[in-house]
This record gives C-alpha cells, structure tokens and sequence, in this order.
C-alpha cells in the first residue's frame, strides 16, 4: 500500500511538473533577443538618420529583435557590400539596387521573399509599378523597392519669368530656350548637362524619344528593336545623339563634360544653369539652398514621337539567402516597406513612394514640387518607364564602357558612327551570347 501512493505521488509530480518545463523553455525562446545584421549602399549623414529612426521605431516595437545598420561611405559601399555577400558574413538584410541585383541573384546571395509577399497585408495596396519591380529583376520577389527615382524637369522660375518664357514641353523647346537663355559672360547656361558617370543614361531617355514605344521589343530590356536588332542601328539613333550633343555644346558649361549627379545638381542650384532633368531627391536639396520662388518643376521634355521615355530607377531591401533569422528580417523588411514607413521615408527622402494611397496619405506626394510627378503618372501612354538591359550579364562591364565612348564623342575624338557601331555590336554580341532575355 505504501509502494502504490509513493508511486502515485511521483506520477503526479511528473504531471505537474511536465507543463512548467514546456512552458519555461517556450518563455525563453520568446525571450530571447535576435540581433540583425542590415547594410545600406546609397550611404548619406542625413539619409543613414532617417533609416535610423524608422529602426528605432520598430525595435521599440519588437524589443526581442535588435538592428545593427552599417553604412559605409557612398564610394566604397557596394565594394563592401559584395565583399560582405561573398564571405556570407553575419549580413540578414541588404540594400540591393538595379546595377546590382542580377549580380546578387545569380551568385546566390540574396533569398526569394515570395512566401512572405503572397501572405503580406499590404501588398494590395502597393502601385501597379511596384507590384511589376518587386519581380521585374530575377522573375522572384527578391527585392522589395523603397522607392523611385523618377526623373522630372527642374527650372529657374526667376528666370524665365525674366525672359517671359514657361517650362518648355519638348526637346526642341528646352535646346531653344537653353540656347536663348545661355550668356558665357554672365556664366549662365540653358542646362545643366551629365557628360560624366551616368551620362549615358540621359542619351538612352533621347534614343527612346526619338525611335519611339512602338518599335521597342520591350520596356524592359529597350535597347533591342522588335527585329532583335539594336536601338543603336535604327536611323534615329543618330539624329538622337547629334542632339545629345547639341545639348553639350551649344547650352550647357563645357566642363560638364566631366559632370555626375552632384555637379549637374549644383550648377542648377548654384546659379550656372537654367534647367536640369533629376530625381525627386533633388526636391530637398532645391528647398534647402534656394529661395521660394526661384525655381519649380515640370513634366519630362517629349520627342519628336511625341513620348518621353525615362528609366525609372529604383533600390530595395533584400533578404540574404544566408540569414539565420529569416523571419525577422522579413519583419523589418515589412515595416520598412508598410504604408507608414514608407512614406515617412519616401517623403523625408524625397522619392516616389511604392504605396498607390501615398498621395492620399499625405499630399507634400500631390502638390508643389511633387506634382509633375502625379501628371506624368495619369498619361503612360505619353511618359513611359523604360530600362536598358540590366538582366543582362553584360551589362555589368558596359556602364563604365559607355561612359567612356560618349565623353569621346562629345570631345570630338570618335565620331557619331563610330560611337553607335561600338553599341551596336556590344549588344548584338551580348544577345548572341546571352540569348533573347526580355
């Protein structure tokens, strides 16, 4: 009898006990803090501030999950990145951009997030754009976008008030009022053009404006005619870049031959140039060192087809495909990437959001500077998005390449034919290599 309540007795403490050793090890998994790893690429004081204070946020609001941001300087940021990527080095969350995303994909470092995605609350409530970018690069949802750098006109409203002049709606009318508006003696020029890093991107806007949506094979990849050939052997091509060069000589500064983004930037703000074609960013820096009035913003210049095309670039988050806290990254992905944050950032950073109800949420996003933004979104069949090849392989070596080639046109040492002969067989052979990739 002694035996049986003995055993009895330690067959309810094991009961008893049971639940509390379950519960105890689930409180502290709960407990448990998971430090995520987070590097950004386009690196600036004020912009690593605002992700700051979106990560802060969030970490109050999941005090278990801790973000370390590294952000390292603008010129060696993707370096490092890639450095980072290659080691798999403790990275959960990476800053992933157009010029880098089929690099990151085919090496394996970046993880598809269409799990997560088809489950996403706000995935309704995202712009058609964004819907058709979180896949665009890779066929998966390997990128969430933050945002776009969508380009609109820039200009002097003193100035043409001055001249009696409004915002010109072509190419012809921006060279014309450029060229009436340029006086060397007073170092004041039409506009501020992009011979430097990039530039090649503001020829690609005039080959497109001048062959025209129909004959392209497709938005996304448009240096390619519906044949398969080239954009570059179509016969408009020349008369684009003779204009491209026009531009250059005839009303813009001769050193910008050599400008980038923060030279073209500062000649308009500085007071040198008359007009410049940027991204929405260039809002803030206008706001901040220029007084009201003095300038304003329009609707991109159409071509002779009556279009403009424009690339509408963009950059996301991404998660590695080596994380070990997968959940959480997505987590802070999303909150990123939400309605509210979002368009905190987007409005602080000066970009198009990625949520269609941005506008209604907050209408700095449909008023005053923003607002050519909007006009150009109600009439795609006239401003169109349009991207050079970037899924191609090739075209990680022909940035630099291109820049190159158009610096020794517009110096006079190559000529028209030569520099479209040199892009046409770089991208035949690219297509020959690589096969139809659009």
């Amino acid at each position: 009898m002694n035996t049986k309540r003995i055993l009895m007795a330690l067959l309810c403490m094991c009961i008893v006990m049971v639940p509390i050793f379950s519960g105890g090890t689930k409180e502290s998994t709960k407990s448990e803090t998971v430090n995520l790893r987070m590097i950004e690429s386009l690196t600036s004081p004020s912009r690593t501030a605002l992700l700051q204070s979106l990560i802060d946020e969030f970490e109050q609001a999941n005090p278990n999950i801790k973000v370390e941001l590294i952000s390292p300087p603008l010129k060696e940021a993707d370096n490092k990145i890639t450095q980072m990527l290659m080691a798999s080095n403790n990275i959960d969350i990476v800053e992933t951009r157009e010029q880098t995303a089929i690099q990151f994909i085919n090496n394996g470092w970046i993880e598809p997030m269409d799990r997560y995605v088809e489950s996403w609350d706000e995935y309704e409530n995202l712009s058609e754009t964004t819907k058709v970018s979180i896949t665009r690069l890779g066929g998966k949802a390997y990128m969430i976008p933050y945002g776009y750098y969508q380009r609109c006109l820039y200009y002097r409203a003193d100035w043409f008030e001055e001249a009696g002049f409004e915002a010109p709606k072509s190419w012809q009318e921006l060279y014309d009022i450029g060229k009436a508006l340029t006086d060397p003696k007073k170092n004041r020029y039409g506009y501020s053009f992009r011979g430097g890093a990039g530039g090649m991107n503001y020829a690609d806007m005039l080959y497109w404006a001048y062959i025209g949506d129909d004959q392209i094979a497709s938005n996304d990849a448009a240096y390619f005619l519906n044949d398969g050939s080239t954009i570059f052997s179509h016969p408009k091509a020349k008369e684009a870049l003779e204009f491209h060069k026009a531009l250059y000589e005839d009303i813009s500064p001769k050193d910008s031959i050599q400008w980038a983004f923060a030279e073209m930037v500062q000649g308009f703000i500085g007071g040198t140039t008359a007009m410049l074609i940027q991204d929405p960013e260039v809002i803030v820096t206008c706001q901040d060192n220029m007084k009201e009035g003095t300038w304003a913003t329009a609707p991109l210049p159409i071509g002779p087809t009556g279009e403009s095309h424009f690339p509408n670039g963009y950059a996301g988050w991404s998660m590695t495909s080596f994380s070990e806290h997968k959940d959480e990254a997505w987590k802070l992905i999303s909150f990123l990437s939400g309605s509210y944050g979002n368009t905190y950032f987007a409005k602080n950073y000066s970009l198009i959001p990625i949520h269609a109800t941005a506008a209604d949420v907050d209408p700095v996003f449909r008023e005053g500077p923003f607002a050519p933004f909007l006009e150009m979104d109600k009439s795609p069949e006239v401003f169109i998005h349009t991207m050079s090849p970037q899924q191609y392989l090739a075209f990680g070596s022909y940035w630099s390449e291109a820049d190159r080639w158009y610096q020794k046109y517009l110096a006079g040492t190559v000529t028209v034919e030569e520099v479209l002969q040199f892009m046409d067989n770089y991208w035949s052979d690219a297509q020959e290599k690589e096969g139809v990739l659009y």
